[in-house]
């Protein structure tokens, strides 16, 4: 995108025809994955907890996945998320 039409883009919103939504595409595997974990409430902690990764880098994933989507907060990304597919993602207990 040229710096002209990021600032059309910023001053005047999508264009009518275009998708308001930012695409799923521009996401990892791993990132649907976190959003998913975002979208079920989880923290960072949680998210790593659940995917057996370091709380320094759930916090990495839910950054990048803010980026790309250009939004400032995880509600934002949760709102965005696209429908479940009716799949559950299993949260664990502590033991």
């Amino acid at each position: 995108m040229t710096s002209a039409a990021a600032v059309a883009l910023a001053l005047d919103g999508p264009p009518p025809d275009g998708d308001a939504h930012p695409p799923a595409a521009r996401l990892t595997p791993r990132e649907h994955e976190v959003v998913a974990l975002i979208v079920a409430g989880c923290s960072n902690k949680g998210i790593a907890g659940e995917l057996f990764i370091s709380p320094a880098t759930a916090a990495r994933h839910v950054a990048n996945i803010m980026a790309k989507l250009g939004f400032t907060s995880r509600a934002q990304v949760a709102a965005w998320a696209p429908p479940a597919d009716g799949a559950v993602i299993p949260r664990r207990t502590a033991r």
